[in-house]
């Protein structure tokens, strides 16, 4: 396969990582994007894995920074690769996606980053549509009934190609 000068490869892939955190009575935890090329969407929290940190600690920080929650013991759920174009530039990432076994609540004293997120919620997944790179997590997760369908449309219309690689917690 030839790789265009312009788009990433493996190589190139920002190493990132989400978390799954189940909230009270089935829902789960999501934020509104503020920054970057998913602002507008409902996202679960996560993002750059920090020199010397495991992908695991990432999703755990994320979680606490993003939406005030505090994550208990986390599984992997699977590794993705996605990317994209966002203004005109390629963009790609590895994405490590953990799963909370314990639901948990948002901090009653959490502040929001404004500069990162306008929003928290914890809804059930089938009550917002978040971005379909998120809503396949979450249907690969077992947690999401989002139509395979149309997040393949969504996926294309946003021109974003996403790859599972497995099941990793390598940072």
């Amino acid at each position: 396969m030839t790789i265009a000068a312009n788009q990433p490869t493996e190589t190139d892939l920002i190493m990132t990582a989400v978390a799954i955190v189940p909230g009270p009575e089935d829902t789960v935890t999501f934020v509104l994007q503020n920054c970057g090329a998913y602002a507008g969407h409902w996202l679960l929290p996560g993002g750059h894995i920090d020199p010397g940190e495991t992908a695991e600690d990432a999703a755990r920080r994320e979680a606490a920074e993003e939406a005030g929650v505090v994550a208990g013991e986390l599984v992997p759920v699977g590794v993705y690769d996605i990317r994209g174009e966002h203004d005109g530039e390629p963009y790609g990432f590895r994405l490590h996606v953990f799963r909370a076994l314990e639901p948990a609540t948002i901090a009653p004293d959490f502040v929001m980053d404004p500069m990162e997120v306008s929003d928290v919620a914890q809804v059930r997944p089938d009550e917002l549509l978040p971005h379909p790179t998120d809503m396949r997590i979450l249907n690969d997760a077992g947690i999401g009934d989002y139509d395979p369908e149309l997040i393949e449309r969504l996926l294309a219309a946003d021109g974003v190609r996403m790859d599972y690689q497995g099941v990793s917690t390598a940072p």
